[in-house]
């Protein structure tokens, strides 16, 4: 078994053997998208462009939906809701609905990240880092995989600081729970190098992201609340994963 992290999708391999992938974008894709199915969302289509998000979403017969997505982080023009996880917290406009869903950075590592991969995959965010690290565990011990990647959505086809920190987070906990079974998973530099900056920055999770060249971006357009949002550890404890059409919870 071997952890690996992937700093950007375009780093990910075309095709992976036995593999499980994790697509963490904690600003702010997943975890919008995680906080979105804890509050009633039936579902969320992820989709490359804002059109063909649009062209689905009217195409689709009786099914009540909402168009959700950014670019540049701002909201895409004429979408009913954009990347903010709060904008997600009203059960009663959400609930019951499909999302059709296209970000800058996070969508389109969902769909790199499934192609690679052909299996289920996974969302996490530090709104969910135990669930999705047990889960993982779960799914890689019961499919008797020899690789975990941990896919960091990044931000323009570069590595971003608090996917980083979030994806140490996650391999340490994996780590943990799997030599808690007597596995000893092979790490690769990079997981080792996110693993230690995690550790000193653990009880940090707010400055990382508030120091991050995104969340200072996010914080000069008006967003200082989103990074409140996203950096709070443990917040939901479901797993959504994608199975390359749409994103729901995991029912494991």
């Amino acid at each position: 078994m071997k952890i690996d992290i992937i700093l950007a999708p375009r780093l990910l391999p075309l095709r992976l053997e036995d593999a499980i992938c994790v697509v963490i974008d904690v600003l702010r894709a997943t975890t919008t998208v995680i906080t979105a199915l804890a509050n009633g969302v039936r579902e969320v289509n992820p989709f490359l462009t804002a059109v063909e998000a649009r062209r689905v979403a009217e195409s689709a017969d009786n099914i009540p939906f909402l168009l959700g997505g950014e670019r540049k982080g701002l909201r895409i023009p004429g979408f009913h809701l954009g990347n903010s996880p709060s904008e997600y917290l009203d059960s009663g406009q959400i609930s019951g609905r499909a999302i059709y869903f296209s970000t800058t950075n996070g969508t389109p590592a969902l769909r790199r990240a499934f192609q690679s991969s052909n299996r289920p995959v996974y969302l996490g965010a530090l709104v969910n880092l135990s669930a999705v690290s047990l889960a993982i565990v779960q799914a890689a011990t019961k499919n008797a995989l020899r690789s975990i990647f941990l896919v960091c959505a990044g931000r323009h086809g570069r590595p971003s600081l608090e996917d980083l920190y979030c994806a140490g987070l996650i391999a340490q906990s994996l780590w943990s729970k799997f030599t808690e079974s007597e596995i000893s998973p092979e790490l690769s530099d990079t997981t080792v190098l996110a693993i230690e900056y995690a550790k000193t920055n653990r009880d940090k999770p707010l400055t990382v992201l508030t120091e991050s060249e995104h969340g200072q971006y996010l914080q000069e357009i008006g967003f200082t609340a989103d990074l409140e949002f996203a950096s709070q550890i443990d917040k939901y404890d479901i797993v959504p994963y994608f199975d390359g059409k749409r994103i729901i919870i995991s029912p494991e």
